[in-house]
């Protein structure tokens, strides 16, 4: 079987010194002091083994516990994912499909799954009807597709729940009828089951519609994609979650969350994801097992849609209090962002000498700390990497604002006009980086209508969802160190 092989990132070197063995990360600057194991097992694959053949010398090593430890590395940019395992022994998978009045949506998503590159003898499809006024099973044609009918419509947790009630796989797909799965699906999601601890796997959600300027937008843009980058969380305060378009769950994680919150219309996934993780739980979302979603390719509908998903957020954070909307950010890079933020407010240049201030005492500490760990780079590195810190900072700070506050930034622009300049720049910057790192191909004005459009409609949402609950936790927001250099 061909196992997981994985490289140190191009930034990134290992060191071993008589003060410890180290990952050294030039972009961003970053140290991370491993222990003696983890240091063998690196320089291990650095030299080309496998992650099998390290476990094979000390057989109390735990295989799975390794490649969680791996996987975590790469989801933190040290090291890169640069082989995929294949299976060997493949588990039985119930694909399950909440569908209501989309018959013809379901034919698609159907014959995408008689395509999948998977043994059929290991694989079982349900179909939950979710009281459709067309009988679905009408349109179902096929002898390996189960159909359970709902009489009256539950809603898609409930009928997931059901589909995962009558199952018999190890591990349960579930699958939005509108999204049509990939030939290899599966076969590229299925080897991350060998994490240890895992109890999910979200997978990479493409757009299906790509003709249109709005479908070319939603195909980077909609809140089911979750990026190109590995992401690894067990039980913390982070709000990440997979959502259920493209989502594999092990039987007994599933069964010991108990399952989807039966009623519950919008976040269902979310609110999944953090009871699952706080069970002790890992959740992988991995770039790859793509699916193809057909999003709504009309603006109107697009709004409201993601209006509708900023209303669930109220509810979620009421439930799940101890989760947070966290800020990774250095002291310096934090007083410099206030710094600018003050310059604009009061038109006054003054408090930009500050920036220029923090920026070079910044400067020494680095330097000082590369000294420390015997690590020289050019100062004009050092500089960049620095920049780069505190631009990416600034990216955060202006887009939490642009997400939840640009409304309340304008309005009271009316009684204070230099909000107007510091909103319009939060909008200029974050929509210039976001259309610079996702490349839609849309003419950039196209392009910036659709982002602040999304935005507006969002925080819309959040604060209306808010206000019917009478609790405003969205808006609560943890700050962190960045573990930075």
């Amino acid at each position: 079987m061909k196992e997981f092989g994985f490289s140190l990132a191009d930034t990134v070197c290992l060191r071993e010194d008589p003060d410890g063995y180290f990952l050294l990360s030039r972009l961003p600057l970053r140290i991370l002091r491993l222990n003696e194991s983890l240091f063998r097992l690196l320089k291990h694959l650095r030299e080309g083994g496998g992650l099998s053949g390290f476990v094979s010398q000390d057989p109390g090593l735990d295989a799975g516990r390794l490649l969680s430890v791996l996987l975590s590395l790469v989801s933190k940019g040290y090291l890169q994912l640069e082989r995929m395992a294949e299976i060997d022994d493949f588990p039985r998978v119930s694909v399950i499909v909440p569908v209501k009045d989309q018959p013809e949506d379901l034919v698609e998503c159907l014959q995408s799954l008689s395509n999948l590159d998977y043994p059929k003898d290991r694989l079982e499809i349900i179909v939950v009807d979710d009281g459709s006024q067309k009988v679905i099973s009408e349109v179902v044609d096929s002898p390996d597709v189960r159909v359970i009918r709902q009489a009256k419509s539950r809603g898609q947790a409930a009928c997931r729940n059901i589909g995962a009630e009558n199952a018999h796989g190890d591990i349960l797909a579930f699958l939005d009828a509108d999204c049509m799965a990939r030939e290899n699906w599966l076969r590229e999601i299925i080897p991350f089951f060998q994490t240890a601890d895992v109890g999910a796997v979200g997978g990479y959600v493409d757009g299906y519609y790509k003709d249109s300027f709005l479908d070319r937008y939603e195909e980077v843009s909609s809140s089911l994609n979750m990026g190109k980058r590995l992401l690894l969380e067990g039980d913390t305060e982070s709000s990440f979650y997979v959502p259920t378009a493209n989502m594999l769950v092990t039987g007994e994680a599933f069964l010991r969350t108990g399952g989807f919150k039966d009623g519950m219309r919008l976040g269902e996934d979310v609110d999944f994801c953090w009871r699952m993780r706080s069970l002790g739980y890992t959740l992988l979302y991995v770039p790859f097992g793509g699916v193809a979603h057909k999003h709504r390719n009309h603006l109107v509908k697009m709004l409201g849609r993601r209006s509708e998903y900023g209303t669930s957020e109220a509810g979620l954070y009421r439930t799940h209090r101890d989760k947070r909307k966290m800020f990774l950010i250095s002291v310096y890079a934090g007083l410099s962002f206030l710094a600018l933020t003050l310059s604009i407010l009061l038109l006054n240049p003054y408090p930009l000498a500050a920036i220029l201030l923090l920026f070079g005492l910044d400067l020494l500490r680095r330097s000082g700390t590369l000294k420390k760990f015997k690590m020289v780079l050019p100062f004009r590195q050092v500089a960049c990497a620095t920049l780069r810190s505190y631009l990416s900072s600034f990216y955060f700070a202006f887009f939490h604002l642009v997400r939840y506050y640009l409304v309340l930034i304008f309005g009271f622009g009316f009684l204070w006009h230099p909000l107007w300049f510091f909103g319009g720049l939060a909008i200029l910057y974050t929509s210039i980086v976001d259309y610079c790192v996702k490349k839609t191909g849309l003419p950039f004005g196209v392009f910036l209508l659709f982002y602040l459009l999304e935005h507006l409609a969002y925080q819309l949402g959040v604060f209306w969802g808010c206000l019917k609950l009478k609790y405003f936790g969205s808006y609560i927001i943890s700050f962190r160190r960045a573990s930075r250099i």
